[in-house]
């Protein structure tokens, strides 16, 4: 099971005796240098030691889920500047060394010094741990001890040079096929001011989680999800499936959005496809400095092409990270040619907005009413200049608000469906039960307010698309109008440089979830690829 969002490492119980004394608590995203007991030396990340705090390697403390044979209290990573310490043999003999290649590390609690621990590793029936020896010359040199020495032990000094990471690895879990992540990665809030954001990144390794023989990137936008335990970053998300089962086996790339994951105690700027574009292409460049990092794999000449897939909101987040990349000047002509963005593959997305709104009051039927207080929720976070004194709860009746749903959503804990079918016990499933009078009056203040938020979300004018893009859609769509992909269409196809492709889903009956299953199980086969 994926560890969520936490490096708090406690009571690492390996022997009842002084177990509380024994205990190792580090704190989460925190840095520290690690200190020789006996030597009061520090590590470096090259295998050297200094007697200089300042010079010492900063290390962060990453938990791996995977499952091993010999029941050891806690498995951990121990990585600096994303280099990873191994105590390693291959048959030949033990060696240490630094290196991208993930591998096990155990923690284990000294029996001999309170509060400090041992890096214990075991090859087949050998067990070792890790030393340093001081030769004739008085020289520091690591070793693999054959016994636990007192010299063995090891304590974390909370670093007084703090470094400013790109990202950080929050927790990891490798297979002999492939090794996936869920990263913490720096980008900018809705502000604009520097932030942190989560996802998850998915690597196709060789058996030692190492050497990747991928030769693409795959971005996938994920779908609406409201509930905490749907995060890319806390879950193997539905369009890992592209990942796990395709023959390609490409990069997976995959954002949780802003408002959800590790800031999910703000509301998501639902749909803005600017802001979002951004926060999610910088997730993009961020996987290429982990590829290189821990995989060697250098995505600077755009020798990894970047696709994207995405269904619903991923379908819309997708396109506009397309047209960020190709249009963005905060995009560098390097960071472009790195990216390489060749094609995008989108189902049902909401790429208009407006329109989708105005479907929904003129009908007035909803099949997902879900969609609509998020999407309110959404616009009121991405444009306060726009909204100013107005709230989000100016734009609901009554009964909804009483009903507490606004306050469900923010709690996170539950599914978008569920979320819906609450609302449609409470107010039923029309515009005019959710919305206030006042919001259903198109000429009052706060509707034109909403409409040139929504206006400032469509992505289907003002951008000339230079990669292929393919529209999946579903004609009886219940949740996206299908109005959307024509819409897209129409606007795109005179000014689209690479190709446009529209292909309604082979299943025509049923709505919008039949659609997205459709979609990603073409996915699964490459026909993002095609």
């Amino acid at each position: 099971m994926r560890v969520i969002f936490t490096l708090l490492l406690t009571a690492l119980m390996a022997f009842p005796v002084m177990a509380q004394e024994n205990s190792i608590a580090v704190a989460p995203g925190a840095q520290y240098v690690l200190r020789n007991v006996a030597t009061g030396s520090y590590l470096m990340k090259d295998g050297t030691t200094t007697f200089n705090e300042v010079e010492a390697s900063n290390w962060r403390v990453v938990t791996n889920d995977t499952i091993h044979y010999d029941n050891a209290p806690a498995l951990y990573f121990i990585h600096s500047d994303e280099s990873i310490m191994q105590l390693s043999n291959s048959g030949a003999g033990w060696s240490v060394k630094f290196s991208p290649t993930p591998n096990t590390t155990y923690l284990m609690p000294s029996e001999t010094t309170p509060g400090t621990f041992k890096f214990r590793y075991r090859y087949l029936l050998d067990v070792r741990f890790l030393n340093v020896e001081v030769d004739s010359l008085g020289a520091e040199r690591l070793t693999a001890a054959h016994t636990s020495s007192p010299y063995n032990d090891w304590e974390f000094v909370p670093t007084s040079h703090p470094r400013d990471y790109r990202y950080r690895l929050m927790s990891m879990d490798r297979s002999n096929s492939n090794t996936k992540y869920c990263i913490a990665y720096r980008s900018v809030d809705l502000k604009g001011e520097p932030c942190w954001l989560s996802g998850w990144i998915a690597v196709p390794t060789d058996g030692e989680g190492g050497v990747s023989n991928a030769d693409h990137v795959l971005f996938s936008g994920h779908h609406t999800v409201t509930k905490n335990t749907e995060w890319p970053s806390t879950t193997s998300p539905i369009d890992a499936f592209s990942f796990d089962f395709s023959t390609n086996k490409p990069v997976m790339v995959e954002p949780d959005y802003y408002g959800c994951g590790i800031t999910d105690m703000y509301d998501s700027p639902y749909l803005a496809p600017d802001i979002m574009a951004e926060q999610s292409v910088d997730m993009l460049l961020i996987a290429h400095d982990l590829l290189r990092d821990l995989h060697q794999m250098d995505c600077s000449a755009g020798t990894y092409p970047t696709y994207g897939v995405g269904a619903s909101q991923g379908a819309s987040i997708t396109l506009a990270c397309q047209r960020y990349v190709e249009n963005s000047p905060k995009i560098s002509a390097a960071q472009r040619q790195a990216i390489n963005w060749v094609r995008s593959c989108v189902c049902a997305g909401a790429y208009n907005p407006m329109a989708t709104i105005s479907h929904y009051l003129y009908y007035d039927v909803l099949g997902e009413p879900n969609v609509v207080p998020l999407l309110v929720m959404g616009m009121v976070a991405a444009y306060p200049e726009i909204f100013g004194e107005t709230t989000v709860e100016d734009y609901f009746s009554e009964t909804f608000n009483n009903a507490g749903i606004l306050e469900r959503i923010r709690s996170h804990q539950y599914t978008n469906d569920e979320n819906s079918a609450y609302v449609i016990s409470n107010c039923g499933n029309t515009m005019t039960a959710l919305l206030s009078e006042e919001a259903k009056d198109p000429n009052s203040d706060i509707a034109q307010k909403l409409l040139k938020a929504l206006g400032q979300c469509n992505i289907t004018r003002d951008w000339s698309p230079r990669a292929n893009i393919v529209l999946y859609y579903n004609p009886t769509d219940d949740v996206v109008p299908y109005l959307n992909t024509i819409s897209f269409y129409n606007g795109m196809k005179d000014r689209c440089q690479g190709t446009l492709e529209v292909r309604p889903t082979t299943f025509s009956f049923g709505g919008h979830d039949e659609a997205c299953v459709e979609f990603f199980a073409r996915m699964i086969f490459g026909a993002y690829k095609e």
